[in-house]
């Protein structure tokens, strides 16, 4: 008795098929197919890892310079398989590689390697985020001045496309080393901890290296803490930390999207 099966179905049993080749035998069964001839559900598997290869490139480009084009087509393949893309939208499918990463055995010997993709998923979400208007430090010291606010008090809201980032490891000078025209070598020990911050301007994504007391003040800002709380932090972990010139290099790097005072309407 011939059975009939939905659009839906054949389309699943095809998908299971390029994801999983143990199953090739099952959806053969749904197409006309030749005794001779070799497995065509191949050359569409063969495309689709092109295809997650490709995108994954274009978001870890330095992961491919540190791992090279064969291992990194193998991880590209793999992690095809285990999450495969669930949108329309390629520039999406990668999100969850730098954790994929430390699932791999081979990779446990370079554990900075799912750091370093972490790093640079943050950079890519950061060029594909929503846009919206960028505070200035002289916007908000005008604001100071006419309404004779208080400039502790102040909290400050994240630009869609900033974000923090640390690491226990050196991944941001490794990630330095490999950029177009760099003159940073690879780190000599790339033991010790790192702290950056991501921001987008005139969308042109930058890296900024900070220190552990900036991270901290930023970390609590995003968080919803007054500045005042906020450079408490960084003081507390460096007397020495320099607001001023920290409070110009944040706001010059676009990291602030809204301001608001106690009091102010949301």
């Amino acid at each position: 008795m011939m059975v009939f099966h939905t659009l839906a179905e054949i389309q699943e049993q095809f998908a299971h098929a390029l994801l999983q080749p143990s199953r090739v035998a099952q959806a053969a069964a749904l197409f006309n197919t030749h005794p001779y001839q070799d497995d065509r559900l191949a050359l569409y598997r063969g495309n689709l890892t092109a295809i997650w290869t490709s995108a994954l490139k274009n978001a870890y480009p330095v992961l491919h310079q540190l791992v090279g084009e064969e291992y990194f087509e193998q991880v590209a393949r793999a992690f095809g398989r285990v999450y495969p893309s669930e949108s329309g939208d390629l520039n999406q499918f990668g999100e969850k590689l730098p954790e994929f990463l430390k699932t791999i055995p081979d990779a446990v010997d370079y554990p900075y390697f799912s750091d370093v993709a972490a790093l640079e998923w943050q950079t890519h979400a950061a060029y594909y985020a929503a846009d919206a208007e960028v505070v200035s430090l002289h916007e908000v010291l005008q604001t100071i001045s006419a309404c004779g606010q208080d400039v502790q008090a102040m909290q400050l809201t994240f630009h869609p496309a900033a974000s923090l980032y640390d690491s226990a490891c050196d991944s941001v000078g490794i990630w330095e080393a490999h950029q177009l025209n760099s003159e940073s070598g690879f780190p000599e020990d790339v033991g010790h901890v790192s702290f950056a911050l991501i921001a987008r301007s005139q969308w042109l994504v930058e890296v900024q290296r900070i220190d552990k007391a900036g991270w901290l003040a930023l970390r609590a800002l995003q968080q919803g803490c007054s500045l005042g709380d906020a450079l408490e932090l960084a003081l507390e972990a460096d007397a020495d930390f320099p607001i001023n010139a920290s409070l110009q290099s944040w706001f010059s790097a676009g990291l602030f999207a809204q301001f608001r005072f106690p009091g102010d309407k949301l």
